[in-house]
């Protein structure tokens, strides 16, 4: 059945009056969705989309064994997806803890990966991914602090950076901002943008799918801060919410060969549809933090086939998970 969202205890009614007064949204269901744009003679694969995993410290709230519980209904998809596109947030709030336990909670979180599955993986960079920098005792100059503890033991030398399969184009972009009072915004970078721009321009014979962590455009963004403001909580910043540049993102699509862009970070399913390119926000692998559902979006996963036709087909699904 299709997905309803809510924010108890402001009503749906409500939560949908303000947010449509405020501009168009398509919040979208468990169902599949589609892309259809021209046909491509590419060759049909799939892959899994999962963000937002955020394994707790020592495994509470039984994260370890549900992150293990998606890996295994990732396993088990036929056909078996190809790799794993991972959008980030893979150990919770490792900016508050020293880096020395940054990193062996990375240790912990990478052991159960490569314990539940082989397939091959591209890291997306996210916001809890940052080491130690919500820490006033953390050291800046450590070897491992921000976003350098994620790229060693990861591997990357940038978190920015392109790779292809079968005849389709992928880029991965970090748009995670860091800022002097140690907290972060979600913002794309001059140098990554320059990247993303020539980097479309030379494979505009293929397919490409984008993603980033933080969404470069969202309406249910703007029904959290709504939700939030009407029963007297202090509301979310927008800017940690949804990047501040995303339409320097979006003014890259006229002309080029960009299919999706997939991201996470608000642990809700959410499509928009911006000059026919869909923006898919994913819910979250942990649901809310493995306490359950968020705003009635379940813990799950995104399956995404690219058809022959070169399109692209996004489901998301739960796997079961029932939080203690």
């Amino acid at each position: 059945m299709p997905f309803r969202p809510s924010f108890p205890p402001y009503s749906r009614r409500d939560f949908l009056r303000q947010l449509l007064g405020a501009g168009a949204v398509t919040l979208a269901g468990f169902d599949s969705l589609s892309a259809q744009p021209p046909g491509l003679s590419t060759p049909a694969f799939r892959f899994a989309f999962l963000t937002d995993i955020h394994l707790m410290k020592g495994g509470a709230l039984r994260s370890a064994e549900g992150m293990a519980a998606c890996l295994k209904a990732v396993e088990a998809l036929q056909p078996r997806p190809e790799f794993i596109l991972v959008g980030g947030d893979l150990v919770h709030l490792s900016r508050d803890m020293a880096i020395h336990e940054a990193e062996q909670n990375l240790k912990t979180f990478l052991q159960i990966w490569n314990d539940h599955t082989d397939l091959p993986a591209h890291w997306v960079f996210g916001n809890h991914d940052l080491a130690g920098t919500s820490n006033p005792a953390a050291s800046t100059s450590d070897r491992h602090y921000g976003k350098k503890l994620f790229q060693s033991y990861l591997k990357l030398p940038h978190l920015f950076y392109s790779f292809d399969h079968k005849g389709w184009h992928f880029v991965v972009l970090d748009d995670i901002a860091p800022q002097p009072d140690r907290s972060y915004i979600g913002q794309f970078f001059d140098d990554e943008l320059g990247f993303l721009r020539a980097d479309l321009d030379a494979h505009k014979a293929k397919p490409t799918i984008i993603c980033c962590h933080i969404p470069a455009a969202s309406n249910l963004s703007l029904g959290l801060i709504l939700a939030h403001a009407a029963t007297g909580h202090q509301p979310p910043k927008s800017r940690s919410l949804v990047c501040v540049n995303g339409q320097k993102l979006v003014d890259d699509f006229p002309g080029h060969n960009v299919r999706a862009v997939l991201s996470g970070h608000l642990h809700h399913f959410e499509q928009l549809e911006i000059s026919g390119v869909p923006i898919i926000n994913s819910g979250a692998v942990c649901g809310s933090y493995w306490r359950g559902p968020m705003y009635g979006c379940p813990e799950g996963f995104g399956v995404v086939d690219l058809g022959t036709d070169g399109s692209v087909k996004f489901d998301y699904r739960d796997f079961g998970w029932k939080a203690a």
